[in-house]
């Protein structure tokens, strides 16, 4: 199994189709061949071969995927890196990786400042010169289990670690979305988020696979993505609610026409109820999906049947793949109890690099640990409750912030919001409640009422502070909570309680 073949296959099948549109170029499956041919051919002229592995540190551009299928074809493994990491970070993921060659944008150049004398730094301004006319490779015979991606997980509860993603697991997590969304090669996915994000990556893979187009574009601009349904024709958006609520948000929502768009899915946080009813009032099947990084971004959705029926609801698994929800000993927990949410299929990580007991640990007993709390109803839907490692003690009993952001989320004024522990003396951690309203006037009181409404006494928040600015976000779009742990640790101390 090698990935660069699904690409030569529908070079051959569809090759004047697009397959991507970036900046207004549109780049056929026969170019897209070529192109990965001549450029393969360079990289091995510098010295990289199968198992090396090359960083990009790149915005989205249509370098970042031909630098991709070409090291496939090489057999060599590519390492996504964020674009908001620092000096020091890059250096880090780059070290860690024993990358042999760094690929920046111009923009990011300096980002790269520590990585000198580690591997050499090439541009992507500078492309050309690697690519050798004329020439054709071979496409290496990789094993299903060889690297085709390390791709290091946000950092957002300690160092990044890189999930070796394989040919294998990531044709997998391709396969079972092209069958649960019905992708085929009329679709156009609008893709407008960073492809080192994981989720940014695999959506482009879900589209490769399924031999579609690619609307590939630079950054999240809500105002261009209204464009691409009325003038490309684009049938879906997949991305983080952050950006699908800006969709809903903004005032072109009312009036655009949609009538090409039949796919929308959210996922990489809890999707308020309120943004999936907003969608499907629209026509469009809004589904909730989960996975991440360490399950090649494939892990449970909800099928469209069950779109209104199953608001809320995460979904099933994808095919092949299993899900159980366990207590600390693994053990499965009955239906209906908040647990661990653990993954099993051919699309989960094979490890993570240089890192055994972590390794181990997150692959215990032949399932994927992800570190997220969820439950299952009686026809094993699955249901995101939040981050394990956000959720508090009060008084000895369990809190989750999620819950409390969903109650809030749409509340008149709020645009951000996000609930953390706080130490308090009696209870031992406190929910409190941070707010970004970009300068409009939402009360404490009024927080408390909504809350008091719909949770019970020991889940209401005890602090409220509003944010005079956006709250932290990581690449892939959810809030740095650690962040905002540190920033309002004093909270207790100089804001008064709410109740």
């Amino acid at each position: 199994m090698n990935l660069a073949k699904i690409g030569e296959y529908w070079a051959r099948w569809r090759p004047n189709d697009i397959a991507i549109k970036f900046g207004g170029v549109a780049t056929s499956w026969h170019d897209l061949d070529v192109q990965t041919n001549e450029l393969a051919a360079g990289l091995v002229d510098r010295g990289i071969g199968r198992g090396d592995r090359m960083g990009l540190l790149l915005t989205n551009c249509l370098e970042w995927i031909e630098l991709s299928v070409a090291a496939w074809k090489i057999g060599a493994v590519i390492v996504p890196i964020n674009t908001r990491f620092t000096a020091p970070e890059v250096a880090y993921v780059v070290s860690d990786a024993g990358c042999k060659l760094l690929f920046t944008n111009e923009a990011l150049g300096a980002a790269t400042s520590e990585v000198f004398g580690s591997c050499p730094v090439i541009r992507v301004e500078d492309l050309a010169q690697l690519f050798v006319s004329g020439a054709s490779v071979g496409i290496a015979d990789t094993l299903d289990t060889e690297p085709s991606f390390i791709c290091y997980t946000s950092g957002t509860t300690g160092d990044p670690k890189g999930a070796v993603l394989t040919h294998g697991s990531f044709n997998a997590a391709s396969q079972s979305w092209a069958q649960a969304l019905e992708l085929t090669p009329k679709d156009k996915l609008i893709l407008p988020f960073p492809l080192a994000f994981t989720g940014g990556l695999a959506l482009c893979l879900f589209t490769y696979w399924s031999g579609g187009t690619l609307l590939l574009e630079p950054m999240v601009d809500t105002d261009r993505i209204f464009d691409l349904f009325e003038q490309e024709g684009a049938t879906a958006l997949m991305a983080v609610p952050v950006i699908h609520q800006q969709v809903v948000d903004h005032p072109r929502f009312a009036t655009a026409d949609l009538s090409s768009w039949r796919i929308a899915c959210a996922g990489g946080a809890p999707v308020p109820p309120t943004l999936l009813k907003a969608v499907q009032a629209r026509g469009v099947p809004m589904l909730q999906m989960f996975s991440l990084t360490e399950s090649s971004a494939a892990g449970t959705v909800l099928p469209n049947a069950d779109a209104l029926r199953k608001v809320g609801s995460a979904g099933i698994p994808i095919i092949h793949g299993g899900l159980k929800i366990a207590d600390e000993d693994d053990n499965e927990v009955p239906v209906g109890e908040v647990g661990e949410i653990l993954l099993s299929g051919p699309h989960v990580m094979a490890g993570y690099w240089n890192n055994p007991e972590a390794s181990i640990a997150a692959l215990r007993g032949g399932w994927l640990h992800t570190g997220d709390l969820g439950r299952v109803d009686e026809e094993g839907y699955l249901y995101v409750v939040d981050r394990k490692k956000d959720m508090l003690i009060s008084g000895g009993l369990n809190v989750y912030p999620a819950e409390i952001e969903r109650v809030l989320a749409g509340m008149p004024g709020i645009i951000e919001v996000a609930v953390i522990g706080v130490p308090h003396e009696k209870w031992g951690e406190a929910p409190a409640v941070v707010v970004f309203t970009g300068g409009a006037e939402v009360k404490a009181e009024d927080v408390l009422a909504r809350c008091k409404a719909q949770l019970a006494d020991f889940k209401l928040p005890r602090y409220f502070h509003v944010s005079p600015t956006p709250l932290p976000r990581n690449m892939s779009g959810k809030i740095l909570k650690r962040e905002l742990k540190i920033e309002l640790a004093h909270l207790p101390q100089t804001s008064q309680a709410i109740r």
